[in-house]
């Protein structure tokens, strides 16, 4: 798995915005540190020098648990 980057905060749409170490291509699924399948990248914002990825969960119950965590590609 590869490493995407950390989630900053839960949007007010229930999206979960990732501060963005790499790039991954739109429609990529993502995964939580303990390798559980979370969402599909929707969107990427922000500056080509700090980038933020916009993922749309599965499930919108109990995201802030992923606040802080790291997220990753396959």
């Amino acid at each position: 798995m590869k490493l995407v980057g950390t989630v900053s905060h839960i949007s007010k749409s229930k999206k979960i915005i990732v501060k963005a170490e790499d790039i991954p291509k739109l429609n990529s699924e993502v995964f939580s540190e303990d390798k559980e399948a979370i969402g599909i990248v929707i969107d990427i914002m922000g500056p080509v020098s700090s980038p933020f990825i916009s993922v749309k969960p599965y499930k919108k119950e109990n995201l802030e648990r992923f606040i802080g965590k790291k997220v990753y590609i396959k």
